[in-house]
């Protein structure tokens, strides 16, 4: 009857337990949340994936130069999307203000895509903080808000999108 009783005591705690390859942080549901004028924006990759990150295809973001962080809401054809490249020597806890300007690209940069309208939107503003960064893992979480336009050109610009309570968590390398 004892061993029994510990099998079973073992097995119990056995099944309670969970791994996740040595990290224990809570994943959370989305890899990337926001409210993006004021309506709840809950995405991951868009694969529906919300543990990696997705592959940089961009040529203005070289890969060796940053990752891609994007999150699209409702899978691989979903809108909105939010796509925020890292760059890779500014992946460390702190506050960073978003590049705007392409051909100067000095820190992160973040764009808001809206298939719901023909227009291209262009980030005015904004800030990501970085507050974890495991080496280990290769997991990065933060935080963001920006601002963007649809009137590129505008003097002084017009934000058309306000995203705040922007939240990530995103493995950003493959780990062997």
């Amino acid at each position: 009857m004892k061993k029994t009783l510990l099998l079973l005591a073992l097995t119990i705690i056995s099944l309670s337990c969970s791994s996740d390859d040595g990290n224990s942080e809570d994943i959370p549901q989305f890899a990337m949340t926001a409210k993006i004028n004021g309506n709840t924006f809950q995405a991951n990759n868009p694969f529906g994936d919300n543990s990696f990150s997705s592959t940089n295809i961009y040529s203005t973001y070289p890969i060796e130069d940053f990752v891609l962080l994007q999150a699209r809401q409702g899978g691989v054809l979903g809108n909105p999307e939010i796509n925020l490249w890292l760059k890779r020597d500014q992946i460390a806890i702190g506050t960073y203000n978003f590049s705007t300007d392409d051909s100067n690209l000095t820190s992160h940069v973040i764009d808001l895509i809206d298939l719901a309208t023909d227009d291209s939107e262009s980030t005015i503003g904004g800030t990501i903080t970085i507050t974890e960064v495991n080496q280990s893992t290769k997991i990065v979480r933060g935080t963001f808000e920006f601002t963007a336009s649809f009137n590129i050109g505008a003097t002084p610009p017009v934000a058309d999108y306000t995203v705040t309570n922007g939240t990530f968590r995103y493995r950003y390398e493959n780990v062997n």
